[in-house]
Parts: C-alpha cells; sequence; structure tokens
C-alpha cells in the first residue's frame, strides 16, 4: 500500500475513536478506546492501533483533524472542528440524502439538520442534564444491578413499554424503582428506558421531512435505542456502517479536503438551541 493518509480523531466524553482514510476516502483503519483520565494519552493509542491495523506509520499521515469534547487535547492535529459538523460530514458520506442525523453521547444528544444542499442549517442539544444520554443509560443500568449490555438485551424481550417521564437521571432512577414495586415486568421498564430518550429526541427534531441517521456509541451497541427510535419516529432510521466512528470519519474525510468533496468547510455551525427538557427550545 501507498499513498498518503488522513486521520480523524473524535475524542469523545466515554470513547476516543479513530479513522485513517486513504487519498480516495476509502478507510484503511480505526481503533476505539475509553476516554479515561487523559485524552492525549487515549490519541496515542487510537491513532497507533489504527496506523497499525492499517500497515502504515505516522509519517504516512498527510494531515490530521480533532474532533469532539477533548478535541483541544489531541496532539498534532492541524485543525480542531467541532463534533455537529464532523458527524453530519460522515453521515452525509454514507447518507447523502439525510436530513437530520441524532447523534446519542455519553454526556450529550444532538439532533443535527441538513438542507437540501447538505448544509448544517440547525441543531439542537440537550447537554444540561444527563437525561436521554448514554450516561443516563448506564447509571439506571447500575442501579439495577446490570451493564448496559444486559439493559439492552432485557428490552429486547419485551413486546410493550413501560411510560417513564422524568426528565432527571435521578427522577428517572426513582421512577423505575416505583414501576418494579407496581410489579411492572423488568423487561418493560428496560424497553421503557429506550423508548424515553426516543420521545425526548423525537421533540428536538425540527422538522421530519426526509430520511433520519442515527450516529453514537449508543446506537451502535444498543439494538434497542434503533428499535425505540424507530417506533417513535414512525420511520426506519438509517443506521450507518459504523454508527459510532460517525465523528472520527466525517474529521478524516474533512483532512483530506484536497480530495474529497467538503460541504461544511470552516463555516461555523448555527446558533444552538439549548434544550434541558427535550422541547428542543431555548
Amino acid at each position: 500500500m501507498s499513498g498518503v493518509l488522513f486521520a480523524g480523531i473524535d475524542a469523545g466524553s466515554s470513547a476516543t475513536k479513530c479513522v485513517i482514510i486513504d487519498d480516495r476516502g476509502t478507510l484503511v483503519g480505526k481503533s476505539v478506546v475509553s476516554s479515561g483520565f487523559s485524552y492525549e494519552d487515549a490519541a496515542k493509542t487510537v491513532l497507533g492501533e489504527a496506523l497499525a491495523e492499517a500497515g502504515r506509520s505516522s509519517g504516512d499521515i498527510e494531515a490530521c483533524i480533532s474532533t469532539g469534547y477533548g478535541r483541544e487535547w489531541v496532539p498534532d492535529a492541524g485543525r480542531k472542528i467541532t463534533e455537529i459538523t464532523c458527524h453530519a460530514r460522515g453521515a452525509l458520506e454514507w447518507y447523502p440524502q439525510v436530513r437530520n442525523i441524532i447523534d446519542i453521547g455519553g454526556q450529550d444528544t444532538k439532533v443535527i439538520r441538513l438542507d437540501t444542499t447538505g448544509q448544517i442549517s440547525d441543531y439542537r442539544m440537550n447537554a444540561k442534564c444527563a437525561a436521554g444520554t448514554g450516561t443516563f443509560l448506564e447509571s439506571i443500568a447500575v442501579k439495577l444491578g446490570m451493564t448496559l449490555g444486559e439493559l439492552d438485551e432485557l428490552a429486547a424481550q419485551s413486546e410493550k413499554h413501560a411510560v417513564i417521564n422524568s426528565y432527571c437521571t435521578v427522577f428517572a432512577g426513582t421512577e423505575v424503582l416505583e414501576c418494579i414495586k407496581a410489579g411492572e415486568d423488568p423487561k418493560d421498564i428496560a424497553r421503557g428506558l429506550f423508548h424515553s430518550i426516543a420521545s425526548r429526541l423525537f421533540e428536538m427534531i425540527v422538522s421530519h421531512d426526509g430520511p433520519v441517521a442515527a450516529t453514537g456509541g449508543v446506537v451502535a451497541h444498543c439494538g434497542s435505542m434503533r428499535v425505540a427510535l424507530n417506533e417513535v419516529l414512525d420511520d426506519e432510521v438509517l443506521l450507518p456502517p459504523l454508527p459510532q466512528f460517525a465523528g472520527a470519519f466525517g474529521a478524516a474525510l474533512m483532512a483530506n479536503s484536497g480530495h474529497a468533496h467538503e460541504p461544511f468547510g470552516e463555516r461555523p455551525a448555527p446558533p444552538c438551541r439549548f434544550s434541558t427538557e427535550g422541547s428542543g427550545q431555548c
């Protein structure tokens, strides 16, 4: 293998991901590790592992872009671009027709709106409360004495969902205990947790007038989350081949801007409309 390479590193709050592509945009290496206490160490680890998978060395990298919560701490990144832009770029590469992108991360959730030309026209974020995030699900799973994977497996056995209304992780935990006390089936309670996240995300969507894609680690690892999104949106949500790597993939594509189409460039994203209660309002 010869030719230059381009790297994208997504330093997320829970996991750090790296994607390496060649000058034709073909993915040749990837890696993901826990972000831990040091984004710098995590970034070095995923870059080394992705290069090893590609059978190449760091000297072959022409350009690298970092994104995500810890993007400022990624060494050697030539540019640092928001995850809003990078997730949109990655999803758009897989699905040129996509209009809304749902990104469920460990610390926040985002709904990114694209116009008919593929430009970011709006985005909304729920970042002031853990409800609706991977952390929300993990904390409830711990309270129930199981892992997130086990919670997902339990929910997959249900044919209906318990109603979980609380927007706060603490109150939702109490509500789950009340459901248990009332004798509701554990698998229905588990499914209700995923359904509650999907319902909040639905309220954040500006306009459901086209295909919706889902990215992030939660949809990558939890089939029950994808089922809940399909049910609430009453539509088949598009799932990229590598949903957890969407941000890193988008960053790599933008690093290869001289060879690959870069619809977002350096244009700043529009002002965020923060949602603290799933309403999608400021």
